[in-house]
C-alpha cells in the first residue's frame, strides 16, 4: 500500500503541474489579445491627434507603440496570474520539476550512447562535415533566390512601366495646418477600410498593396478639391499613407511621379475612380463609404481584359466637350486642360467599368467601341451622370459633355475602325446637346428589353446619308439631375412624307 500511494504520488504532481502550466498559457494568450487591442486603440488615438503624434516624433512612433505593448502584456499577464494562480499550485510545479530530472536522470544512465571505435569516429566527422557543406549550400540558394524576389516586389510596387535606372531624389516638404488635417482623414480612412479587408484577407500580397496605393490616390485627389493644398502638399501626404503598407519612400515617390500615367491605363483607372467615390461619399457624411475597400479588392482581383473581336455587331460611341473654344478663350489654356483631364478620367473609367475599348482620342472626346451595345448606352449614362456629379463640386469650370452611339459591323485595320457606321456615330453626336445622349434606331432596338429609356427625338438630315436617320435619346436624369439646364439640340427635322405606292 506504501508503494502504490508513493508511486501515484509523482503521477498527481505531475498532474497538478500540466494543469498550472496549462493555466499560464492561457493567460499568456489572453494577456497577449488584450495588449494588442490596447495598443491598436491607442494608435488610433494618436492617429487622430495630430499634436501628440509630433510630441512622440515620426521616428520614436513604432518604438512608442512597441513599449506601450509589452508593458500591457507585462502588466496583463501579472496581474492575471496573481488572480488564478494559487501558491499551492506554483509549490506543485517545483515538485513536477524535480521529478522530472529525476526522471531524465534515470534515463539518462539507462541509455548511455555505446563506445565507438576510432573508425566510427571518423566517418560519423566525415558525415558531419558533408551535412554542414550541403546545409550551406542550401542557405545561400535561398538567400539569392529571396533578393531576386525582393528587387521583383520593390519594382512592381514602384512602378511596372518605370525603365528608369536612377533612383529620384527624395525632397520633403512641411505640410500646413489644412494639409495636416486632410492626411489624418486620409489616413483614418484608409484604417477604416483595412479594418473590413484584414477580416477577409489577413496578408495583403503585392499585387493588392499596389491596387490599394492607386485607390488611395484617388481618394488623395478627392481631398485636394476640398482645401487649396498644393502639388507638392498632395504629393506629400500621399507619400506618408502609402507607407502604412510598408512602401518605402523611394518607391512612393515613383509612384506619385507616374500617377499621371495610371490616369490613362484603363486597367487601373477603375481602382482610382473607386477610391475618389469613396473619399466623396464619406465627405458627404456616408460612414460607411471607407468600408467600400474590400469590394474594390475584389473587383481589382478579378478583373479581366476584355478583348475585342474584330467581327460581329459592335457599338461605336463619341464624345464631345460642349463649349470647347469658347472655354479655352474665357478661362485660359490651364483650365481648358483641366476641364479635359477631367473627361478623359471620367470616360476611361466607364470603359474600364462597361467592358469598352479606346479606339482614339479625338482632341475635345473620345472614340471607343463595346462588344455589347447595351453596356455602350450604359457607360454613356455613367458618364453623363458622374460628369454632374464632378459639375457640382468643381462647379468654377464646368464639364459639358454630347455622346452619340451607333452600331453595326465597323471596318477593323491597325486597332481603328472605319466605314459607314463610325461615320453615322461622328453625325449622330453633333445632333446632341449638352448632357445629351443620343442613339440611332438600331442601338434602341438592340436594347429592347434592357432597363434603359429611350425618347424620339425625330429624324434629322445627316451628311453622306441620303435618307433622314431617326434619332433617340437615352433618358438618365432622375431626382436632381432632371433640374440640371441641357443645351438645347438643333431642332428636329419634319418627317419625310410616306412615298406613293
Amino acid at each position: 500500500m506504501a508503494s502504490r500511494a508513493a508511486a501515484t504520488a509523482p503521477a498527481a504532481a505531475v498532474r497538478k503541474g500540466r494543469n498550472v502550466f496549462a493555466k499560464i498559457a492561457i493567460i499568456a494568450i489572453a494577456s497577449f489579445f488584450i495588449s494588442g487591442m490596447v495598443t491598436w486603440v491607442i494608435a488610433l488615438a494618436v492617429a487622430e491627434l495630430p499634436e501628440l503624434r509630433g510630441v512622440i516624433g515620426r521616428g520614436n512612433y513604432s518604438n512608442f507603440l512597441f513599449i506601450v505593448f509589452l508593458a500591457g502584456f507585462v502588466l496583463s499577464l501579472g496581474a492575471s496570474g496573481y488572480a488564478f494562480i494559487s501558491k499551492e499550485e506554483l509549490a506543485g510545479t517545483s515538485e513536477v520539476k524535480k521529478f522530472e530530472a529525476a526522471e531524465q536522470n534515470l534515463w539518462k544512465e539507462t541509455l548511455k550512447p555505446p563506445k565507438l571505435t576510432k573508425a566510427q569516429k571518423d566517418a560519423l566527422k566525415r558525415q558531419k562535415s558533408r551535412r554542414a557543406e550541403d546545409e550551406s549550400k542550401l542557405i545561400n540558394q535561398l538567400n539569392e533566390e529571396e533578393a531576386e524576389l525582393e528587387d521583383v516586389l520593390a519594382a512592381s510596387l514602384a512602378s511596372d512601366e518605370d525603365g528608369a535606372d536612377e533612383q529620384p531624389k527624395v525632397v520633403t516638404s512641411k505640410l500646413s495646418v489644412a494639409a495636416e488635417k486632410q492626411k489624418v482623414t486620409l489616413m483614418t480612412f484608409l484604417s477604416r477600410g483595412l479594418e473590413q479587408v484584414m477580416k477577409s484577407r489577413p496578408k495583403l500580397d503585392t499585387f493588392s498593396k499596389f491596387g490599394v496605393n492607386l485607390y488611395l490616390a484617388g481618394a488623395c485627389e478627392a481631398l485636394g478639391q476640398t482645401d487649396d493644398l498644393t502639388p507638392e502638399e498632395l504629393e506629400n501626404i500621399l507619400i506618408d499613407s502609402v507607407g502604412v503598407l510598408g512602401t518605402s519612400r523611394e518607391q512612393a515617390k515613383k509612384f506619385t511621379q507616374s500617377y499621371e500615367d495610371y490616369m490613362r491605363n484603363p486597367k487601373y483607372l477603375g481602382m482610382i475612380e473607386s477610391g475618389r467615390e469613396a473619399m466623396q461619399g464619406q465627405m458627404r457624411g456616408n460612414a460607411e463609404a471607407a468600408m467600400s475597400l474590400d469590394k474594390a479588392l475584389d473587383q481589382w482581383n478579378t478583373r479581366a481584359a476584355d478583348e475585342q473581336t474584330s467581327s460581329g455587331t459592335i457599338a461605336v460611341m463619341f464624345t464631345d466637350i460642349v463649349g470647347s473654344t469658347a472655354m479655352t478663350q474665357n478661362h485660359g489654356d490651364e483650365a481648358a486642360q483641366e476641364v479635359v483631364r477631367t473627361h478623359n478620367r471620367i470616360v476611361r473609367a466607364a470603359l474600364t467599368t462597361y467592358q469598352g475599348r479606346e479606339v482614339k482620342h479625338t482632341g475635345d472626346g473620345i472614340m471607343a467601341s463595346f462588344s455589347n451595345t447595351a453596356q455602350g448606352v450604359e457607360a454613356a449614362i455613367y458618364i453623363q451622370r458622374k460628369t454632374y456629379q464632378d459639375n457640382a463640386t468643381n462647379p468654377t469650370v464646368p464639364l459639358g459633355i454630347k455622346i452619340g452611339i451607333n452600331a453595326g459591323e465597323p471596318i477593323v485595320e491597325d486597332a481603328d475602325l472605319f466605314g459607314t457606321t463610325v461615320q453615322l456615330a461622328a453625325r449622330i453626336v453633333d445632333k446632341a446637346g449638352n448632357y445629351q445622349i443620343f442613339v440611332s434606331e438600331t442601338v434602341k432596338g438592340i436594347c429592347q428589353g434592357k432597363a434603359i429609356q429611350f425618347q424620339s427625338r425625330g429624324t434629322r438630315e445627316m451628311k453622306g446619308f441620303k435618307e433622314p436617320i431617326s434619332l433617340f435619346e437615352a433618358v438618365w436624369q432622375t431626382g436632381a439631375e432632371a433640374a440640371e439646364p441641357a443645351a438645347p439640340a438643333p431642332a428636329a427635322a419634319p418627317a419625310p412624307a410616306p412615298a406613293a405606292a
